[in-house]
């Protein structure tokens, strides 16, 4: 897609995640009523990625408040501005070539114990869904809603290990070399 003279580009991660979150949307829509469909957090997810993706980035994809700190300083993320609290959407910038790829959804890691997240019909979807972090209230559950900041599973830093094992190429044509690109 392009958008203000910006090419945006998925990679297979978010794109992966973006397939299973629209297909999550679509059946939400069939099985709910309008009311409860437009309040259902997936939906409001996908609407503020929608937004994301489409107005605020393009809009001014260099502005200083997606940089994030070192050693990411590299890459760009979309924080707040619609998305659920903890959550971050990580992208790169290539100015020269007029390029975006979305790379990957952080997302806040919960129990790790499996239970259904709301709109999952059995705990075989809820691993479909588990990027999404909806899940319904347990007492397990419920201690463990938000990782500490420096906690192994805060989404800093699980992305800083994927760039640092190479899953984020730093050129473009690295990644359309790598077929990692696919056009939005």
């Amino acid at each position: 897609m392009k958008i203000n003279g910006w090419t945006i580009l998925f990679h297979p991660l978010f794109d992966d995640q973006w397939q299973q979150l629209l297909n999550l949307v679509k059946s939400l829509r069939s099985r709910l009523s309008q009311e409860d469909f437009v309040q259902h957090p997936q939906v409001k997810l996908f609407k503020a990625l929608t937004v994301g993706i489409e107005e605020k980035i393009p809009n001014e994809p260099l502005a200083s408040y997606f940089a994030p700190q070192k050693p990411l300083d590299k890459y760009s993320r979309l924080k707040k501005m619609g998305l659920p609290n903890r959550y971050r959407l990580f992208f790169k910038v290539f100015p020269q070539q007029k390029a975006i790829v979305i790379l990957w959804l952080g997302f806040p890691r919960k129990d790790e114990r499996p239970t259904a997240p709301i709109g999952a019909k059995s705990l075989r979807d809820a691993e479909a869904l588990a990027p999404f972090g909806v899940r319904r209230k347990t007492k397990a559950s419920a201690a463990c809603t938000r990782e500490e900041e420096g906690d192994k599973k805060d989404c800093y830093r699980v992305f800083a290990k994927m760039v640092k094992k190479g899953q984020f190429p730093l050129s473009l044509k690295d990644i359309i070399d790598s077929d990692n690109g696919q056009e939005s």
